[in-house]
C-alpha cells in the first residue's frame, strides 16, 4: 500500500501523466483499475437494467471493452462479482475472451457456467482462460487468483443463494477493494488483515449503521460510493450521501497520485 497524495474526481480526459492509478467508471458497480501497463474491468460488462433503475455501458464502451481498444487496452483480467444483469453479462464475456487472447475472465461458478451455458460459443482455448471462484461462506478466502498475484477475491453475503465475490486489486502500489453487492456490517473479518487505500462500496453502506460503521472504522481509505440509480441527479445524490465521494456517470475517474 502507497501513501496517497492526492485522489480526485475528474471529468473524462486523457490519463494525467503523474497519476500512477485511475479508477474510470464504466456504470452502476463497473470501473476500470489501471496504471496505463496493466488494467482490470470489475463489474463491467453487464445487459439489465432492471427496467431501468440501472445505467448499463454505452454501446460504444461495451465494444471497447470487448475487443480491447483504448482505454481498454492494457486490460489482462475481468472480473464479476455476482450473477445479477446488473453487475455480470455471461455472453459478452464469452465476446470478450473470444475476441482478446492473452485476457482472463474470474467469476463465481453461477457465472462461468453461465457463460458456458449461453448462445455465444467458446473460441478454442477460450475455456482454459475462464476461473471459476469457488468460494462460499463456509470458505470465504481472500483467495488469490492463480497467475495474478495482484487479484484476490473473497466471498461476502449478498442474497441467498448468490454467490458475491468482492475482490481486493493492487496496481501501482494502490491497494483497492470492490465490495460488489455486500450487506452492510460494522466489520469483515475476511478482510480484516488487508489495508486499502480505496473502498468501492455500494451507496446504502452510507445510509446504514452498519456500513457507516464499516467505513468509519477504515479512515485510512478513500470511501467512494457507486450502485446509485440512474435516475439520479447531484441533488438527490448529495441528499442520500452528503458530502461523501461517489462515482456516477460513464467516463468519470478517480485519478490517485502517490510518491
Amino acid at each position: 500500500m502507497r501513501t496517497l497524495l492526492t485522489a480526485a474526481l475528474v471529468a473524462a480526459s486523457p490519463a494525467i501523466a503523474s497519476a500512477d492509478v485511475t479508477i474510470r467508471f464504466i456504470a452502476n458497480e463497473g470501473v476500470h483499475i489501471s496504471d496505463g501497463e496493466t488494467g482490470v474491468l470489475i463489474d463491467a460488462l453487464t445487459w439489465n437494467s432492471y427496467d431501468g433503475t440501472y445505467a448499463l455501458p454505452s454501446d460504444e464502451a461495451r465494444t471497447a471493452m470487448i475487443n480491447g481498444e483504448a482505454p481498454y487496452d492494457d486490460v489482462v483480467a475481468l472480473l464479476f462479482t455476482h450473477i445479477h444483469g446488473d453487475h455480470s453479462d455471461p455472453a459478452a464475456a464469452v465476446e470478450f475472451l473470444n475476441a482478446q487472447t492473452g485476457a482472463i475472465v474470474a467469476a463465481s461458478s453461477q457465472i462461468t457456467d453461465a457463460m458456458r451455458n449461453n448462445e455465444t460459443a467458446l473460441a478454442d482455448g477460450a475455456d482454459q482462460r475462464m476461473i471459476p471462484v469457488e468460494l462460499s461462506a463456509s470458505e470465504p478466502g481472500p483467495w488469490p487468483l492463480p497467475g495474478y498475484e495482484f487479484i484476490e477475491g473473497a466471498w461476502l453475503f449478498h442474497r441467498e443463494g448468490i454467490d458475491n465475490i468482492t475482490w481486493h486489486v493492487e496496481i501501482g502500489g494502490v491497494s483497492i477493494l470492490h465490495l460488489g453487492d455486500t450487506q452492510p456490517q460494522a466489520s469483515f473479518p475476511v478482510w480484516a488483515d488487508t489495508e486499502f487505500d480505496v473502498i468501492l462500496y455500494p451507496y446504502w453502506f452510507a445510509q446504514t449503521p452498519e456500513g457507516v460503521a464499516f467505513l468509519d472504522s477504515r479512515p485510512e481509505a478513500r470511501a467512494i460510493a457507486f450502485h446509485i440509480p440512474a435516475a439520479a441527479t447531484p441533488l438527490t445524490i448529495r441528499a442520500g450521501l452528503g458530502e461523501r465521494d461517489y462515482l456516477f456517470g460513464e467516463g468519470s475517474e478517480v485519478v490517485i497520485e502517490t510518491e
